[in-house]
């Protein structure tokens, strides 16, 4: 059965979110850094 739309239940997930975000965010960083690293070693002048 559909219960309803709890704000508050949003409210508190809201955390939740946001670590996801974050960790996302952190794992892009992580490989766009990787990618400049290997291309400056790999790139022939």
């Amino acid at each position: 059965m559909f219960s309803g739309f709890n704000p508050m239940a949003f409210v508190e997930n809201l955390k939740y979110m946001l670590s996801g975000m974050i960790a996302i965010f952190i794992v892009i960083g992580v490989i766009v850094l990787v990618t400049i690293l290997l291309n400056k070693i790999f790139t022939k002048k």
